[in-house]
């Protein structure tokens, strides 16, 4: 029977501030505030419940201060596997203009993870993967993991699973996109596909491009968002845009990790490529519809589905 387990090395409580006409170097008045567990493998995992896939998840989390994280599994069903170390879990904060709908993201790094919580970790999936099971990390690396660990999480677990996906970003990204075994399913913004590059993608020609060289490498999906400019997904024989409708904005807070479970959800289900594109698409605009992580009902999306326009490439 097929799982889901997702890590998150280095989750975070999301404070997020609306303001209007934020600017900065002054006194701005704040609108709202709202508290939300965060982390990419996490959020995943809260997105595909919502979809009626349950999951287990694990990482790293302070003990003090995890009950955001606690109601928030409790609520969706979730199996919670994180290993505690004692102290707080970090806080990161996000500022909404709403004039305008840019945030402002400022995150911090995390606390210090030793090396028996890693062996810790790594003794829990090695107990839990095998051949049924779709592996997802994502997110940024706490202190004391080295940024070559999703590199060596590729190694030790690509083949020992149905699918390995990683979603993440900077140095992490590079050093793993840089290894000589690359995850099944890679999904990085146009922004970190120009950081990994170190260049400038301003086409679709260039995307696809660099997209089928990920596949020549071993990649089996490349999924690149680049915003209201839509998403290619590109496996070794097809290539597929989708462009979502114009919406407005409430918040971006958690767009590719939705775009992730979707595309975690019609792998799960043997779905064609198309229908996979469609629906990551859908709950990537539904997710920025709205404050917050969750998805909207089946309806809603659907709705949503139906106004993505799919173009084979």
């Amino acid at each position: 029977m097929e799982k889901v387990i997702t890590v998150t090395p280095n989750p975070a409580i999301d404070l997020t501030m609306h303001v209007s006409d934020w600017e900065r170097g002054r006194v701005n008045r704040g609108e709202d505030m709202f508290v939300t567990p965060g982390g990419k493998g996490l959020t995943v995992a809260l997105n595909l419940a919502e979809a009626g896939i349950h999951s287990r998840v694990t990482g790293w989390m302070g003990a003090h201060n995890d009950a955001p994280f606690t109601r928030a599994f409790e609520a969706h069903d979730i199996v919670d596997d994180f290993i505690r170390y004692p102290g707080d879990t970090r806080r990161n904060i996000k500022i909404v203009d709403n004039s305008n709908g840019e945030t402002t993201d400022i995150n911090m790094p995390g606390q210090n993870v030793s090396t028996e919580l890693l062996q810790q970790q790594l003794d829990y999936l090695d107990r839990e993967v095998d051949e049924n099971t779709v592996l997802v990390f994502g997110g940024s690396l706490p202190p004391g993991i080295e940024k070559d660990f999703y590199a060596r999480m590729a190694a030790k677990y690509r083949d020992k699973c149905r699918y390995l996906v990683i979603d993440t970003s900077d140095r992490a990204l590079k050093a793993m996109m840089n290894a000589d075994v690359l995850p099944h399913v890679i999904k990085p913004n146009i922004h970190e596909l120009e950081g990994l590059t170190g260049r400038s993608i301003e086409t679709a020609e260039d995307i696809v491009e660099q997209a089928r060289e990920f596949i020549a490498r071993g990649v089996k999906l490349a999924v690149v968002s680049a915003g209201e400019k839509g998403a290619w997904f590109v496996t070794e024989d097809t290539v597929i845009h989708a462009q979502p409708p114009k919406v407005k904005v409430a918040s971006t807070v958690g767009a590719g990790d939705a775009m992730v479970a979707g595309t975690v959800r019609g792998l799960l289900l043997n779905r064609p490529l198309e229908e996979i594109a469609r629906t990551a698409t859908a709950y990537s605009v539904a997710n920025i519809m709205a404050v917050g992580i969750s998805l909207p009902p089946q309806d809603e999306i659907e709705r949503i589905r139906e106004k993505v326009t799919i173009t084979k490439e």
